[in-house]
């Protein structure tokens, strides 16, 4: 589709299609990390806020055991306690209660009253009531938790309404004990903590607020309510001095209000600047092409006589050609010199074409036959993989794999690493061939990639270790292969348990080592032997090959051939 656009055309998509992709997607990811970090900060918050509110909801509850422990140790009320008074009002002791919440800056909206409660039915106590004396002694009677206090020095209740007044007041009671069989009672009214959750927005904007007491049981809100529906986040605290635990579950929507909010606002921002770049890239691509655009249309009426050269021509007659930097003026240049050797390029563009055809239909004809080996032999391993037999598939595999290393690659030059796999490949098929009887040893270090040797060089040593060293031995054979590459050269040494080397080829091999320059590199009847393999390493390496043949003391043949330096160095550059 786009070959069928004009260049400006083409050019001006192009840039457009960059524009929509980077600006988009940096929003995007920008976006996405910047709600990644607002979540968190938003989420600390939360937590943070829901922790204040448990501080606000303790610190009344202490203020109210304040007032409890200062009334204890007051001395007026401590001998009021331990006498047997037969009334239940006590204008003395009233008016120590009134002046101590005076004394420690009580808020007046946090108490409701505060109350002596004895075991004999004796009750005083600062706040309305209605009960006398007969009645309190009967309520007191009745109290669930009086006992309670003989195991712990301190005790919250709940939300519960007063038991002193037949209004029945929802209440929280902060509750010390004090001399034998007399315990001190301040109310707090719940309302007032009730109306801190409201205060904050806690039991608001659909936000579920719970109060849990130390069991673990919920002590708010008083009737069953569900949690918001979707997904929430929750946050909870401790009340440390009621043992009590509030718990505060929030949608996560509104949660990431504000982050919705500013994603639309990168979203506008991202679209102005798209279509910002949209309108520059159309302004300056216009500007740009616009001579090549001309260039263009003359071009397309050249039918190559003179009068239309000379048209064009004119077009250019105002630009002073001799320094210009101006790439429309130099294509006019190339054009011009293109018309002016055409015409005698004829004969040889049709002679070469010739010859390319016939280059073409000769390479053809050389591939033929590769070709079909390679498809017959993948179609042999797909048949073998059909009938439940991986082996085929793996060494016809290993198989395709070595012929087009030594048919296609064209390189003289193959790094090292290429040319050991390549001499892998050869050892799992011969290991499949002889099984258990043939054994092998692969040792390699070093970066095999930063090394480049002729192809061919180590294969031919490990097929001659097959071929004639295990010739005359019985099995197991044993192939060793060590290589290493280190900054100073490499190195790679062939070793097997067979027949090793005779003295006469050992002679032979270094009588020939000297006549190189008159020795033919296929003279071994076009195969590539050992001797044709030194001769191709050192016309690659020259004096600086390292190339021995040797027996093991052991018995068997070793073939070492490497290159080091006297310093350190590149081993990229070694190769040559």
């Amino acid at each position: 589709m786009l070959q069928k656009w004009s260049f400006p055309t083409r050019l001006f998509a192009i840039y457009s299609l960059i524009v929509f992709l980077v600006i988009p997607l940096s929003s995007i990811v920008l976006y996405r990390y910047y709600k990644s970090i607002a979540y968190q900060t938003l989420s600390e918050s939360f937590q943070w806020e829901v922790t204040t509110l448990a501080e606000q909801l303790d610190n009344v509850i202490v203020s109210a055991d304040g007032l409890v422990v200062n009334t204890l140790v007051n001395p007026s009320i401590e001998n009021w306690m331990k006498e047997q008074p037969d009334t239940n009002s006590n204008n003395k002791v009233v008016s120590v209660f009134n002046k101590m919440r005076l004394d420690l800056d009580i808020d007046p909206d946090s108490f409701n009253r505060i109350s002596i409660i004895k075991d004999t039915g004796i009750f005083l106590t600062v706040g309305s009531t209605s009960l006398n004396r007969d009645q309190a002694k009967k309520k007191i009677a009745d109290l669930s938790w009086f006992g309670d206090l003989q195991q712990r020095p301190l005790l919250v209740l709940p939300p519960h309404r007063d038991d002193w007044d037949s209004k029945g007041k929802m209440i929280v009671s902060v509750i010390r004990g004090g001399v034998p069989g007399t315990l001190l009672e301040v109310q707090i009214p719940f309302s007032y903590l009730e109306a801190m959750l409201f205060k904050g927005n806690f039991a608001t904007n659909g936000n579920h607020v719970v109060l849990y007491d130390e069991n673990n049981r919920i002590i708010y809100p008083t009737t069953e309510q569900e949690p918001p529906p979707g997904q929430n986040i929750t946050a909870e605290s401790r009340i440390n001095h009621a043992g009590w635990r509030v718990e505060v579950t929030q949608p996560m929507e509104l949660l990431l209000k504000s982050v919705r909010e500013t994603g639309y606002w990168m979203a506008a921002i991202a679209g102005g600047l798209s279509l910002v770049s949209l309108v520059m890239i159309y302004f300056f691509t216009t500007r740009t092409t616009k001579p090549l655009v001309r260039l263009s249309q003359a071009m397309a009426q050249v039918p190559g006589d003179a009068g239309t050269n000379e048209q064009l021509s004119k077009l250019f007659e105002k630009i002073d050609g001799g320094d210009t930097h101006n790439e429309v003026v130099h294509l006019y240049r190339a054009f011009q010199s293109m018309l002016e050797r055409m015409e005698e390029s004829k004969q040889q563009a049709v002679e070469a074409r010739s010859r390319e055809f016939q280059a073409q239909f000769l390479a053809l004809q050389a591939q033929m036959n590769p070709h079909f080996l390679y498809n017959t032999l993948t179609l042999i391993g797909m048949l073998g993989m059909e009938d439940g037999n991986d082996e085929i598939l793996k060494i016809t595999s290993e198989l395709v794999q070595m012929l087009r290393y030594i048919t296609y690659d064209s390189r003289e030059l193959v790094t090292l690493k290429e040319e050991i796999d390549h001499a892998l490949c050869y050892l799992d098929i011969m290991k499949t061939r002889y099984r258990d009887h043939l054994v092998f040893d692969v040792h390699l270090e070093g970066d095999l990639t930063a090394v480049r040797v002729p192809k061919l060089t180590v294969q031919p040593f490990v097929e001659n270790c097959v071929k004639h060293g295990f010739a005359k031995k019985k099995y197991p054979w044993r192939i060793e292969l060590d290589v290493a590459v280190t900054d100073t050269g490499w190195k790679v040494q062939i070793r097997d348990d067979g027949d090793g080397f005779s003295a006469d080829y050992l002679q032979k091999f270094a009588g020939n080592r000297g006549k190189l320059g008159r020795l033919d590199l296929y003279a071994e009847g076009g195969g590539v032997g050992m001797l044709n393999t030194y001769i191709r390493l050192y016309h690659t390496f020259g004096s600086k090959l390292q190339f021995a043949l040797s027996n093991n003391e052991a018995g068997g043949a070793s073939v070492y051939l490497g290159l080091e330096t006297e310093v350190a160095t590149d081993v990229k550059n070694i190769a040559g």
